[in-house]
This record gives structure tokens, C-alpha cells and sequence, in this order.
């Protein structure tokens, strides 16, 4: 392994070794286009598993472009903190980090997709037909709803782009590529492959405009060869900006291996300083033929060999290189400077360590979970994780799918408006930005509304001082006379958390923590002083995870917060090796450790939970509901939740479904 293992380079920039972590899409990108727990464990995990270079894929250089509603996007200086988070994981961890700016064209999700060209009736029903191979991957329900999608999307694809929209989209990849200099990446790549946007102007298939922006080669070269001067000119020159560049369109008048070398020459000129290769789009990649194609090991390795021949630039291979022997000849035949690893880091994110020591590797099946997990919209998934991670990222991708980390907040009495207060000065948020609601329920109290409206104006200023921005928006519903409805109908609205707060005189409030959804999380305020003292009871299910993620959200960045998790058991060595294969998940090491209790004969788990609330005066709980599967789709809590809650009326809860 002398070549894989020895130090790589692109312009200045050097790589401790050969092995690029290749942009493989996540969906684990925050509805709002922001960057999740999740992702930042994910690309700690990718960094740290020992390659050289981590690219961070397919981040939209405005929100109309994106290719999922799980995608980054960076068309606003708001996002810079977010992404210098994802940067600084990437390079704490010894590897250099890339992003990968794009723009989804056609198969933008969200807002009118861009084509270069229009397209006609017949030429629509053929580009939908091609994927009917992908589309046998997936049961009839969900062939339905991608059917649906398709046919809402290509509705889209019979107008061209107009000039001002082509000068638009140039100058926003110029505005993206500043703002992730800025964000502390290190390297930026243009996605020129897969079917999007820059491919669709490069190819005659999907291109045939008039010149400037289409005809011959050239012109059809036009619209990425500005993008590269744009960015140059936006940038510091110190900056390497790479492409991901397709060799072999696999399509009828589509791009093709002579086309794009003669590409990549054109592209070296203009100053890109590494090429990423790649072959097929979305039209192509799925059908019988090819996919048997790209199954083979290395299947592009005569490709990039001829990509050499022609630039002087690094080359990046990609392909199912999946063992490292494999890697290694491709090197030494001088095919590609570095191997790109996308799925196979996927399936095995110690591939790198297991290549130096020679042990075996866990090998990528080429099932397409992953793509199929993506494609309706999930976050991805590998059939080789453990049922235990998959089951936790689908419960992180239930939660976060309608913004799971915005709060309503339901006030309806005075007392509520003190426990409230009480809150907002003991907890801070960990996204900031966020935006909460107030709802205040107003049932014909005179005082109550007063109260309300004289409270609404100190949330505004108070946030405003803490968070230099309001965090909260107050909406008064009056002479309200089903405040279950109403509640369950703002929930509708994007709310991933609703809080109450405990009210003997108002029932209401626990018929609605009986009927949410069960990807809410429900949180009952209470007004014990010991709000920072947090009891994080675990059966160490995938709902765990949510338990300790909710816990840190309640009193992230407060060092006077205490969290105990506590696990009872009869098998105090089985639930260690749980917890320590749990909390391995996480970018943040400072979890406190887990107390196993053994129960005595007789003693229930709510018994030995009572006791220790009771004597420790823990003053917030972050729950599990429990109870079988039946249950749990009925919306009712198990039995120690429900104990608990009618056993501390003033303790705060947070209870996850």
C-alpha cells in the first residue's frame, strides 16, 4: 500500500494520503437547508476514519436549486456559522475539506426547475420512461408517490432559462463560493456530473441553444467556464477549485468520452485544479446494462487512464474501488493520483485502517439502499449499519422532517405565563435561529390577556438582547372554545416540539399530550427550581439517542446544566456496552456516564424512578413513551411516563415518541 498511503497534492495543499471521502448525497441536511447534529456526526466519523480530503456534497448555491429538501444550501451569509461547524469537524480530524457547490437544474425540488433547453411532450414521456428499471426497486406505495413527484416536476421542463436567469445562477455560484471560503472550507468543487444543471448545459442532449450558451462544444462549455471565472474572481487564488466531471454521458447525443476530454483540457486552462471522474446521469445509470456496468470493480479505470494522457491536473477515480489492492494497482499503473471512496467509506468507515493492517474489509453490497433511502426524500441509510444506527437515524429523519427543533409553546393562565418566564431564563437554545411560537389561548380573562400581551413585549425584548434577533413570534387566539383543535391544528404548521405547562383547571392539556403525533415531542413545563438537574431515564432503544439529543437541546452551552441517564437492569455489563456503543455516535464526548440499578425482587422500574427523583429532587425528566406498537400509534403513554407525571406535577418533562 506504498502509493495509496503516501502524501497526495493538489495546487499548494498537501493530503497525508491518497484517499478522497467522495461527496456521497446524506440527506441529513436540516429541512431548512441548515446543518444537523447528525451530519456534523456523520462527517467527524468520515474525517476520522483517515482520509486525506472529505467532500462535502451537493450544496445548493441557492434554495430553489436544491436536489432534495434534505439539502444544504448557501445562498445567504446566515448559513456561514452552520457550515464553519461542519468545516472545523471535517479538518479537527487531520483531513482537508471540501464542498461541493451545485444547482439541481431540472431536478430541483423546490421552486420552477432550469433547463437550458425546453423540452417537448415526447421527450419528457422518454426521460420518465428511462427510470423505469429504478422505479422497480420500490414497493407500489412508493412508486405511486415518485410518480407523483415525477409528474409534478417534468410539468416544469417545457421552458428554457432565459439569459437573466443564466447570469443569475453564475453570480450565485460566485456568491456560494465566497461564503464557504468564509465558512473555513479549504477546497471547492463544482458538481459538472449526475444530470444537474452545469452537465445539462455541457451535454447536446439536454442543451441546444443558440450560441452563446449552446450550439457547438464550446459555446455549450460557455456556462461552466463562466462559473469557473466568477468564482476565481470571488475567491482568494490560493483556493484549488475542482470538478466533478462526467467522462461518459451513456446517452444517445449525450456527452461522450471524446467530448469530455477534450472538456477537461478546456477546464484545466481555465484554471481548474482538480478533476473528479464520474460516468452516467439519472437517465442512464439505472437502466439493466449499465448498472451491470458500473457493478464491475473499477469500471472506470481505462477512462481515467485516458483523462490523464490529456491534463496534468490530479485525477480523482471513483468506481466501485473496494478493495485496497485494487486501489493500490490503479495508482501504480498511473490511472488516477487519488481513489475516490463514496459507497465503500459508506459500508465500512474504517476501510482506511483495516487497508494499513491488512484486515478484512466490510464490503459495499451495491444493493442501492442508500440511493433508494435518498430518493424518497430520507435520509441515507447502509444496509451494512447495524439495525440499531439505521433505526436511530430514521427517528432523527422523523423528527427533524418538520423542523423538529421549533417549539410551540401553549399559554392559556397566569400561572403558565410565571412557569414560562421561568423557563426562558434557565434554558438557551441550540440553534438560534430557530423561531419559536407563543400561543397564547385566551378564553374570555380579561387579566390573562393583559398579562399576556405585557409578557409578549418582554419575550421580544429580552431575546433580542440575548440573541441579538427575536426568537419567538406571540399569536393570541381569542374566545377560544376548543383549545385541543386549536392547538393540534398550529402543530400542522412546522412544529416539531410542543410545551405546556401543568394546570389542574385546564384538562385539556393532557387530552392533547394523549392525541400529537407521535413524531412531536411533547414537553410539560413545570416550575421546580432544579430545572438544570436533568433525570434522562434510558431503556437504550433507538430512542435513546432522541432522549440524549432532546436533553442537550433543552440547556445546550449552560455549564450549570447536570445530566444523569440512568438504565435499570439486571445485566449491568450488557447495558455498559450498549451505552458505550450508543454515545459512540456522537461528535461530543462529553456525555456523563450511565448508572445501571439493579432492581430488588418486587420493584418496578417506576417505583426505583419515584425514589430517585424524590431524593436527588431532579427537576426535569426526558422520557421515552413506551408500551407496545399498537400503543404507541394510539398516542398514549406508557405506564412509568404516566406514573411519573401524575407523581411530580411541578417537575418539567420532555417526553419522546
Amino acid at each position: 500500500m506504498a502509493r495509496l498511503f503516501s502524501p497526495g497534492k493538489i495546487k499548494q495543499l498537501s493530503l497525508k494520503n491518497r484517499v478522497v471521502a467522495l461527496p456521497v448525497f446524506t440527506g441529513y441536511a436540516l429541512p431548512d437547508g441548515r446543518v444537523s447534529p447528525l451530519m456534523l456526526g456523520h462527517y467527524g466519523r468520515l474525517a476520522s476514519s483517515g482520509a486525506g480530503m472529505v467532500v462535502v456534497p451537493n450544496v445548493a448555491v441557492t434554495q430553489r436549486g436544491r436536489t432534495s429538501e434534505r439539502s444544504l444550501f448557501l445562498d445567504h451569509d446566515r448559513h456561514i456559522p452552520e457550515l464553519r461547524r461542519l468545516a472545523d469537524v471535517i479538518k479537527k480530524q487531520g483531513a482537508l475539506a471540501s464542498i461541493q457547490l451545485n444547482h439541481a437544474g431540472r431536478y430541483a425540488v423546490s421552486g420552477p426547475p432550469l433547463l437550458p433547453s425546453p423540452m417537448g411532450p415526447d421527450e419528457i414521456l422518454s426521460n420518465v420512461s428511462v427510470l423505469k428499471s429504478f422505479m422497480e426497486g420500490f414497493s407500489f406505495y412508493h412508486r405511486f408517490g415518485l410518480t407523483a413527484h415525477l409528474a409534478k416536476m417534468t410539468a416544469g421542463w417545457t421552458l428554457g432559462m432565459t439569459d437573466d436567469q443564466i447570469s443569475r445562477i453564475i453570480r450565485q455560484f460566485g456568491d456560494a463560493a465566497h461564503r464557504a471560503v468564509q465558512a473555513g472550507f479549504e477546497m471547492i468543487e463544482l458538481h459538472g456530473a449526475t444530470g444537474y444543471l452545469i452537465a445539462q448545459f455541457l451535454s447536446p442532449a439536454t442543451n441546444r441553444r443558440e450560441p452563446p450558451w449552446g450550439g457547438s462544444a464550446e459555446h455549450r462549455m460557455g456556462f461552466s467556464l463562466e462559473i469557473i471565472r466568477e468564482i476565481k474572481a470571488r475567491v482568494p487564488a490560493h483556493i484549488p477549485l475542482g470538478f466533478r466531471l462526467i467522462l461518459d454521458e451513456i446517452s444517445e447525443n449525450g456527452i461522450t468520452r471524446d467530448q469530455a476530454l477534450d472538456l477537461a483540457q478546456a477546464l484545466e486552462s481555465a484554471g481548474i485544479d482538480y478533476l473528479s471522474a464520474t460516468i452516467g446521469t439519472y437517465q442512464t445509470m439505472f437502466l439493466p446494462e449499465v448498472a451491470k456496468q458500473l457493478a464491475r470493480p473499477g469500471y472506470l479505470t481505462d477512462l481515467t487512464r485516458d483523462l490523464k494522457a490529456r491534463v496534468s491536473v490530479p485525477v480523482v477515480i471513483s468506481g466501485r474501488i473496494i478493495s485496497p489492492a485494487l486501489a493500490e494497482k490503479i495508482l501504480k499503473q498511473g490511472a488516477a493520483d487519488l481513489i475516490g471512496l463514496g459507497r465503500p467509506l459508506l459500508a465500512d468507515s474504517r476501510w482506511i485502517a483495516k487497508a494499513r493492517r491488512r484486515e478484512r474489509i466490510v464490503g459495499c453490497k451495491n444493493c442501492h439502499t442508500c440511493f433508494r433511502e435518498v430518493a424518497l426524500g430520507q435520509s441515507i441509510l447502509c444496509e451494512r449499519w447495524p439495525r440499531a444506527v439505521q433505526d436511530r437515524i430514521r427517528l432523527e429523519n422523523s423528527f427533524t422532517s418538520r423542523n423538529g427543533y421549533r417549539t410551540l409553546i401553549v399559554i392559556s393562565s397566569l400561572s403558565d405565563l410565571e412557569t414560562v418566564k421561568f423557563h426562558a431564563e434557565n434554558r438557551a437554545p441550540i440553534h438560534k435561529g430557530i423561531l419559536d411560537r407563543h400561543l397564547f389561548i385566551d378564553t374570555g380573562d380579561e387579566v390573562f390577556l393583559k398579562a399576556a400581551q405585557k409578557y409578549a413585549q418582554w419575550s421580544e425584548r429580552f431575546y433580542s438582547k440575548r440573541l441579538n434577533r427575536p426568537r419567538v413570534e406571540n399569536i393570541f387566539l381569542r374566545d377560544v372554545r376548543d383549545p385541543v383543535g386549536a392547538v393540534l391544528s398550529q402543530l400542522r404548521a412546522q412544529f416539531g416540539i410542543v410545551c405546556l405547562f401543568h394546570n389542574g383547571e385546564a384538562p385539556w392539556k393532557a387530552e392533547i399530550l394523549r392525541k400529537i403525533p407521535a413524531h412531536v415531542v411533547a414537553f410539560r413545563g413545570g416550575n421546580h427550581p432544579n430545572i438544570k438537574k436533568v433525570l434522562v431515564p434510558c431503556d437504550l432503544s433507538a430512542v435513546t439517542h432522541m432522549q440524549i439529543r432532546v436533553a442537550r437541546h433543552l440547556f445546550h452551552g449552560r455549564r450549570d446544566s447536570e445530566f444523569d441517564f440512568v438504565h435499570v437492569s439486571q445485566d449491568p455489563e450488557w447495558a455498559a456496552a450498549k451505552w458505550k456503543r450508543i454515545t459512540a455516535y456522537y461528535p461530543h464526548k462529553n456525555l456523563d456516564r450511565l448508572t445501571v440499578i439493579r432492581p430488588e425482587v418486587h420493584e418496578t422500574t417506576a417505583d426505583i424512578l419515584v425514589q430517585k427523583i424524590a431524593h436527588q429532587r431532579y427537576g426535569c425528566l426526558v422520557m421515552g413513551r413506551r408500551g407496545g406498537l399498537a400503543r404507541l400509534r394510539r398516542r398514549i403513554f406508557g405506564s412509568v411516563s404516566q406514573r411519573l407525571l401524575d407523581e411530580f406535577p411541578d417537575r418539567t418533562f420532555g417526553i419522546i415518541g
